[in-house]
């Protein structure tokens, strides 16, 4: 809301004439022909004159006051429910974070990720995704420690949502990174062929040894 008193240089408590004097002062300084036809100058003199027949009539600078009140009642409120709101997704997800660690691995994985999946519904995020930095960092830390614990395509699943929360935050995306790494399972070990062939001729010569012993054998008798 545009804050008249302060264009005019004055306070919400200064009398009608001290706001006359203010603005005199102020048109002559910003006047259009005494800048030369600044373009900044010509704004500010209109602001000012603007913010002068508001505040010169009573009625209308009582009616003002008011909308003044009203909107700084109305700003402290949404900053207020804002900061709960932030409040309250922190203690949520640390408290789901510390239920899982403390399960002794007797988890639910389904309700684990419909819970999380829930909190980060489009409404919720659009309403924490500019909040600070360290908050958020602290709630996608908790979430990444719960996603341990839940299958890979599940994981698939909260990994678009947890990227917007972040909101473009390389740090953060970095750590998100890991829901899309698989683990690797250990490949079954083929029998290897040069293996085998270097056991061949070992094989051959055996036979042939036992061949020849045999064939002495036989000329002896």
């Amino acid at each position: 809301m545009i804050n008249y008193y302060k264009i005019l240089g004055v306070t919400a408590t200064s009398s009608q004439a001290e706001i006359k004097k203010a603005y005199k002062v102020l048109a002559i300084q910003y006047h259009p022909d005494k800048n030369n036809g600044s373009k900044a100058s010509e704004e500010q003199f209109k602001k000012i004159s603007e913010a002068y027949i508001v505040l010169s009539d009573t009625a209308k600078r009582n009616a003002y006051d008011y909308s003044k009140k009203q909107y700084k009642q109305e700003n402290r409120k949404t900053t207020s429910d804002e900061e709960s709101a932030l409040v309250t997704f922190l203690l949520l997800f640390r408290k789901i974070k510390n239920r899982v660690l403390n399960a002794n691995g007797h988890i639910d994985e389904a309700a684990l990720f419909k819970v999380i999946n829930d909190l980060l519904s489009n409404k919720n995020i659009d309403l924490l995704i500019d909040e600070d930095i360290v908050a958020k960092s602290l709630m996608i830390d908790d979430i990444l420690v719960c996603c341990i614990f839940i299958n890979n395509t599940l994981k698939l699943e909260l990994h678009p949502k947890l990227l917007k929360l972040a909101n473009g935050d390389p740090k953060l995306v970095e750590r998100i990174s890991i829901l899309t790494t698989k683990k690797e399972e250990p490949a079954n070990e083929e029998p290897d062929e040069d293996d085998d062939l270097d056991e061949a001729p070992s094989i051959i010569f055996m036979i042939l040894f036992i061949m020849i012993v045999i064939a002495i054998l036989f000329m002896v008798l």
